[in-house]
């Protein structure tokens, strides 16, 4: 389970980076440079002596390194002089890539590039917390341990688990009726097993429109490869000829669908590439709802952890000898 978890948390990493370096890359890239505003040019100027210096740092491979530093150094000037030159080329080309992912686009759905990287920052959270509970690493106050008698830390640092495990659980079900109530438009008098039953309903919706978006996005990043406008595309006629073959029927009410059609007098009019929710609301951050998730099913997981090992420590299986003083003082029997 550790193992799987570290995993995990360097993929979460990998992938927060990623995210945020693609986020500044393209703000970079689509920022115009002109008078005082410079930040565009700065991007581009270090991108390009970058890249341009140890290109030409490696491929002269058989010359002196002093030859090399200097000729690198060399490349590096001219990816600056170039970078000056072409300071706005593509400005426009990838502020249309910027916009499409943050208005039209699946990561709408998520916040953003920027709420991407919030959530996974969340998840990273939780794997942490997971990990250092399960490795005996999680913070605690060992005061009231050096003042008791060795024999009895053990017991104590177990009753201790049992108490945040018992913490664990019971923020698991604060943190899932609060998400239930605002995420999923659950009624907060409602009971917990239509709390939960609404969540699941709405979760189910919340997949569809995302497998939706996914679908256009498909259709829609072609066209903005080849420099066309995100919304410049779709149609009227051609957005309800796939709302209609899209199954949009089987998760909302089909008064509710027709609402998202466009009239007969609006067909030849552009259309965002952007799934509508036919129930009303907004659709930014709505998978983000569904994965704030992740904090209870992560206490659940830390929760548990916790009444394992003092099932171990119960059963006279010895934690790490930190959590509780020096090893062969608190050693127990």
């Amino acid at each position: 389970m550790s193992r799987f978890e570290a995993v995990l948390c360097v993929l979460v990493i990998g992938l927060e980076v990623a995210a945020f370096s693609f986020w500044i890359a393209l703000k970079g890239l689509s920022t115009r440079n002109e008078g005082s505003e410079l930040a565009g040019l700065v991007f581009r100027g270090t991108m390009a002596a970058l890249v341009i210096g140890v290109v030409t740092y490696r491929a002269q491979r058989r010359r002196p390194p002093k030859a090399r530093t200097l000729l690198a150094l060399a490349g590096a000037a001219v990816g600056v002089v170039l970078a000056w030159v072409t300071k706005n080329v593509g400005v426009s080309y990838f502020a249309n890539w910027i916009n499409w992912l943050q208005d039209a686009s699946c990561l709408t759905l998520l916040g953003g590039l920027r709420g991407v990287g919030t959530e996974l920052t969340w998840w990273l959270a939780m794997l942490g917390g997971s990990l250092a509970t399960g490795g005996g690493k999680h913070i605690h106050v060992d005061v009231l341990l050096r003042f008791i008698r060795p024999r009895l830390r053990l017991p104590a640092v177990a009753i201790g688990w049992v108490a945040a495990a018992l913490v664990c659980l019971a923020a698991v079900w604060g943190f899932f009726d609060h998400i239930a109530i605002e995420s999923f438009g659950a009624p907060a008098a409602a009971s917990p097993s239509a709390k939960v039953s609404i969540s699941l309903q709405e979760g189910g919706r919340h997949a569809f429109l995302l497998r939706r978006q996914l679908a256009l996005d498909l259709r829609t990043w072609l066209h903005v490869l080849g420099g066309q406008s995100y919304d410049g595309w779709l149609d009227g006629a051609e957005w309800n000829r796939w709302v209609s073959a899209g199954g949009w029927e089987s998760y909302y009410p089909p008064e509710d669908v027709r609402r998202i059609l466009m009239p007969d007098d609006a067909l030849a009019q552009l259309h965002p590439p952007m799934v509508v929710m036919p129930s009303g609301g907004t659709d930014r951050g709505l998978i983000a709802r569904d994965l704030h998730l992740i904090f209870p099913f992560g206490l659940l997981i830390i929760g548990l952890r916790f009444l394992l090992r003092a099932a171990l420590a119960f059963g006279n299986v010895t934690p790490p000898p930190d959590e509780y003083g020096s090893g062969r003082e608190a050693s127990p029997g």
